[in-house]
């Protein structure tokens, strides 16, 4: 039973490890609590939630720039991969989910649950760039790709 678990979520993490991802997740909040501190402290407060928003997103995009250059920013942008493939399950679940809190009534389940299934679909499309582009950049860098690409 355990090997079939693990295989389950192997298949549906896309061989993506846990830890790289909360690894990557924990940088990406000290960056932004750092940079809110340092905002609020030092300059305006109420910028200090833009600062906080933006500095993850300068630092991811920095990594996911040219991610073969180091193993830092490979690394980063793998924890996004799989944070997105994650939020892309839960809201495919939320989407399922609906049908039973709408009485299986289709009518009432799209018109509530429409935001699930884009939520959903949005993150198919961002895991699936990301997957090419790491892909990619693994095999750049020498590596086998920890991130199944269809090709």
């Amino acid at each position: 039973m355990p090997y079939l678990i693990g295989m389950i979520l192997g298949d549906t993490l896309a061989r993506i490890g846990f830890f790289r991802a909360a690894g990557a997740a924990i940088v990406l909040a000290a960056t932004g609590f750092l940079a809110h501190r340092l905002v609020a402290a030092n300059l305006d407060p109420d910028h200090a939630y833009i600062a906080a928003a933006a500095a993850p997103m300068a630092l991811f995009g920095w990594a996911i720039w040219h991610p073969a250059a180091s193993r830092f920013r490979l690394w980063i942008v793998d924890g996004v991969y799989l944070a997105a493939r994650l939020a892309m399950w839960w809201a495919a679940a939320a989407f399922a989910i609906g049908l039973v809190a709408a009485q299986f009534r289709i009518d009432r389940w799209l018109a509530g649950e429409w935001p699930q299934a884009a939520t959903a679909a949005f993150f198919w499309l961002v895991q699936r760039a990301l997957g090419a582009q790491v892909a990619r950049s693994h095999r750049i860098m020498g590596e086998r790709s920890v991130i199944k690409v269809d090709a």
